[in-house]
């Protein structure tokens, strides 16, 4: 049953890098990602400015596949981070939040207007009751992203992966939205929808919520972001 679900769902990864943030072109990371199986990415910009400066696309569009804009904010307070969020509002389709410290994590999921917290567990520690609530009740998507298993090492990595675990288990206790990103930096940061689930699994999914993390929220979140008429902002298709 399972299977039949996996061959017929919609893949998405809501958090890929490229230029000018990263080395890879975004036509390298489009063409890498629906070779792979995935029915969209998000490009999603990361500077110190926190500003989205557009994505040039040189390249035809791929046929069933979805291109959105995304913003991954970095703030070291909750002032700036209310900042960044109403900078970014009708900028970008997904907005994501880089947590890790608590306050910051409280700012994000406390927000509606936030679709994603991620790295919320990059500190070793993971989320409380009181904020897994919160991702719940503003549709805060939490964030299970497969580079802090393959970037950390030794104790760093069992304290991170403990915590993800921890996250998981009130995620599901609070009925928390959840999606797994790969957070690519290159096209060799790219995995495969099956290799993503099977790291949810390892990061404490079910089957099943591994296979939602990647298909129906983010399905979900593009769907509430969503202008049936919209030309996406800040992406200019060269011919």
């Amino acid at each position: 049953m399972i299977m039949g679900i996996i061959k017929s769902s919609n893949f998405y990864d809501l958090n890929v890098h490229a230029l000018p943030d990263y080395a890879d072109s975004p036509s390298r990371m489009i063409l890498e990602a629906k070779y792979m199986g995935y029915s969209g990415i998000c490009l999603t910009s990361i500077n110190p400015a926190n500003t989205f400066g557009g994505t040039d696309i040189t390249m035809p569009m791929p046929r069933d596949f979805e291109i959105y804009t995304g913003i991954e904010i970095q703030a070291d307070n909750v002032s700036k981070l209310n900042k960044y969020i109403n900078r970014s509002i009708n900028k970008v389709d997904i907005i994501t939040v880089s947590g890790g410290h608590e306050d910051i994590n409280r700012g994000a999921v406390e927000d509606g207007r936030v679709d994603i917290l991620a790295h919320p567990a990059s500190q070793g520690k993971p989320l409380n009751h009181v904020l897994s609530k919160a991702a719940a009740d503003n549709g805060v998507a939490i964030d299970f992203n497969i580079d802090a298993l393959i970037r950390h090492r030794g104790g760093s990595r069992v304290r991170i992966l403990t915590a993800i675990r921890q996250n998981a288990r009130l995620a599901r206790k609070f009925d928390a939205p959840m999606v797994i990103t790969s957070n690519a930096r290159s096209h060799y940061d790219l995995r495969g929808p099956r290799e993503m689930m099977a790291l949810g699994m390892l990061m404490g999914m079910t089957r099943e919520e591994a296979l939602h993390a990647l298909s129906t929220v983010p399905g979900s979140i593009i769907n509430r972001n969503r202008n049936n008429n919209r030309i996406m902002d800040g992406v200019e298709v060269v011919q």
